[in-house]
């Protein structure tokens, strides 16, 4: 999996542009930012409360236990439904930044999706990451485990680029009782000699996520395809409206994918 999928302001990209700041605007835009990270929260009782967050999956039990947590219905709220597609959310206790989910069926064989999440192609990644920028492997630990680093461009003006360093691994997943087996894909956030913090760049972690890719029993052409994630974008815009950006984003993430993985 060479790029991570990062989905705030993964608008059209169309609106994606990187913006340089005059120097004299530059300090009173940071005030202005700093004062605005301040801000109270908003509280939404519709995103239920559920236990600490823990460190992503280590062995088999653990992998099994992550994917089932993450694809059982107890616990998330959904938020929208569209073409098939649904996104949902959830708190987790202790953290700021909300846990989102996106499910449904793509209408492409596991393998093609596979393909898009190995891909070295940044001009295939664009079109459904369209603010991705650049991407290449920092270290391989084993044949299934790498970090990773990727670059997003900035959205929007006054919002400045983003990039992560994560540890990805894939794992097979056997059936159990969510789902049919399948190809699971993980993400964290961790450091590497090689990619430190650049000038100019925000540092997101990508706290927990995965993407999980399942056959659909009796049609070949077809995927079930899961991803959560829960991600620090760092920098000064408010988590609360961070948190927001990411769940609306979510449901056009996933008719990318699936548009890109039909070839259409």
């Amino acid at each position: 999996m060479r790029v991570i999928l990062l989905l705030f302001f993964a608008g059209p990209a169309s609106a994606a542009r990187a913006v340089t700041v005059p120097a004299p605007l530059q300090r009173p835009l940071d005030c202005v930012r700093s004062l605005l990270d301040r801000l109270p929260r908003p509280r939404d009782g519709s995103w239920p409360a559920t236990g600490s967050t823990r460190p992503p999956p280590r062995g088999p039990a653990d992998i099994e236990r992550f994917v089932g947590e993450a694809t059982e219905e107890e616990g998330w709220a959904p938020v929208v439904s569209r073409d098939g597609f649904q996104v949902s959310r959830r708190n987790l206790r202790g953290s700021r930044h909300v846990y989102v989910r996106g499910q449904g069926v793509f209408g492409a064989p596991p393998e093609a999706v596979i393909g898009l999440f190995e891909t070295s192609d940044a001009a295939l990644i664009r079109r459904y990451n369209p603010l991705y920028d650049s991407g290449w492997d920092l270290e391989r630990y084993d044949s299934r485990t790498k970090a990773a680093y990727a670059k997003v461009r900035a959205a929007c003006p006054g919002v400045r680029p983003r990039d992560t360093v994560s540890l990805i691994s894939r794992r097979d997943v056997g059936g159990g009782a969510w789902g049919c087996g399948g190809t699971v894909f993980f993400q964290e956030a961790t450091t590497h000699p090689a990619a430190p913090p650049l000038r100019g760049v925000v540092r997101a972690k990508i706290l927990r996520g995965m993407f999980l890719v399942q056959p659909v029993p009796g049609c070949p052409r077809q995927t079930r395809f899961t991803f959560t994630q829960q991600c620090d974008a760092g920098g000064v815009i408010p988590s609360w409206l961070m948190n927001r950006l990411i769940v609306s984003e979510s449901i056009h993430f996933l008719q990318r994918l699936d548009r890109t993985a039909q070839g259409r």
